[in-house]
């Protein structure tokens, strides 16, 4: 990833970061608005208010950067492509998206530890930005080996044991 980054200058690179931002809250909003049980509800919404909270930081380092909100965003196709969130239904279950989201959250990581790496007046706050990607790279990943589980022990379908009823999940 490097080398596609080096492509690019960091105006670019935090724009394409605002998108992505914007993107993951959009596809975490989803499961607010779908989710059936408190725990999964509030577990997403946490998700989506610290995107949204990125999101914030970003455009402000940009209006300090370059004195306006207005971000362009890199036409490169070497660059990785934000996972397609505009619907849930296009997924297969609830695996495939926090799989989509894992992806995310990962090019995430790697992309903040960049412009840490490659901008010193900025490596404390992509540090952090990283740190926060990367506690929900690990959570996902773990909640996503939690239905995994499921549905080897139960024999049935991520979403028909009783904890997902539980949880609110049936039939999602």
């Amino acid at each position: 990833m490097k080398y596609e980054l080096d492509s690019i200058n960091l105006k670019e690179i935090i724009g394409y970061s605002i998108q992505s931002e914007e993107k993951s809250k959009q596809f975490y909003k989803k499961f607010v608005e779908t989710g059936k049980g408190k725990l999964v509800v509030e577990r997403f919404r946490t998700l989506m208010d610290e995107e949204q909270l990125h999101k914030e930081t970003l455009l402000e380092l940009h209006e300090k950067l370059y004195g306006n909100r207005n971000y362009d965003i890199p036409d490169n196709d070497n660059l990785p492509p934000h996972e397609d969130f505009e619907s849930l239904r296009q997924v297969e279950n609830l695996i495939d998206a926090l799989e989509k989201a894992i992806t995310n959250e990962n090019n995430a990581i790697r992309i903040y530890e960049y412009v840490a790496g490659e901008y010193e007046e900025y490596s404390d706050l992509f540090h952090y930005l990283a740190a926060m990607e990367h506690g929900h790279y690990e959570s996902l990943k773990r909640e996503k080996g939690l239905y995994e589980r499921g549905a080897e022990t139960t024999g049935q379908d991520e979403f028909s044991g009783g904890i997902w009823k539980n949880l609110g999940l049936e039939g999602f």
